[in-house]
């Protein structure tokens, strides 16, 4: 009787010892595109990292980071030779492909881009004429709107943010699609001023996701993401909350004096 239990609690030790091993060693190789400042740099570093590496260091979680073009950083999720990639729109054509959790990374707004001294301003990617010649990054999503329309356009798709201000520049495009803060980023570090490019009206607003491959192994990773997610963003809430209270103190204080 007494040996039995001694060989229970003994297994019962054992098999925690394992549980909380294989929870702490928890680890995920994510796919990082080297194209999208500053978001993601031509290391992949940006803020899109940062915040991933937060939220998995939130839930014990080592992360592994693989630096690819994006096209390839989604093929290597599909193929399974990494568990996810990141800077992803969450929209019809991605789910169908690729599985999401909850909580998204940040928002980003798109805009429309053209030659500066061009006169075209379309409001939506209904309006776009067919046939328009469009720079955009290979592999990447620009919406419902846009993926609903694009069989009407004629794309360049290119690799680099860069290579695509180029076009614009030369007009060898008509137009193109970027995300504003990544515009602006690009052509400081090219060397050019803001308005070297017209930007136009907004073509779509993202929700920017990890994408993981669609396979019951990445659920866990899946559900782990978010609740580090959803720790940060409250440590940041709680952050600001703090900051504003301790403003009323100060304003309080110096208006009694």
């Amino acid at each position: 009787m007494i040996t039995n239990l001694i060989a229970k609690l003994i297994f019962i030790i054992i098999f925690a010892g394992i549980s909380f091993t294989s929870y702490s060693a928890s680890k995920v190789t994510l796919a990082v595109e080297n194209s999208w400042p500053p978001y993601s740099d031509n290391q992949g570093n940006g803020l899109s990292k940062n915040i991933i590496k937060k939220a998995y260091q939130a839930v014990n979680v080592d992360v592994n980071f693989i630096v690819v073009p994006y096209a390839r950083a989604l093929h290597m999720v599909k193929i399974g030779s990494v568990d996810g990639a990141f800077n992803v729109t969450k929209q019809a054509n991605t789910e169908r492909i690729f599985s999401f959790g909850e909580e998204s990374l940040l928002q980003a707004k798109a805009s429309f881009y053209y030659h500066k001294n061009s006169t075209l301003d379309f409001s939506s990617a209904k309006s776009i004429p067919d046939n328009t010649i469009i720079a955009l990054i290979l592999g990447y999503e620009y919406g419902d709107t846009f993926q609903n329309n694009k069989h009407r356009f004629k794309e360049v798709r290119v690799v680099t943010q860069e290579q695509i201000i180029n076009l614009i520049r030369k007009k060898r495009v008509d137009m193109a699609i970027m995300f504003d803060e990544v515009a602006k980023d690009t052509m400081t570090k090219m060397g050019l001023a803001h308005s070297a490019i017209k930007q136009g009206q907004i073509n779509h607003q993202s929700d920017i996701y990890v994408a993981f491959n669609k396979k019951a192994e990445t659920t866990k990773v899946i559900k782990l993401l978010d609740e580090g997610l959803r720790i940060i963003k409250s440590r940041t809430e709680n952050n600001t909350e703090k900051k504003a209270e301790q403003t009323l103190s100060v304003k309080s204080a110096i208006e009694a004096n």
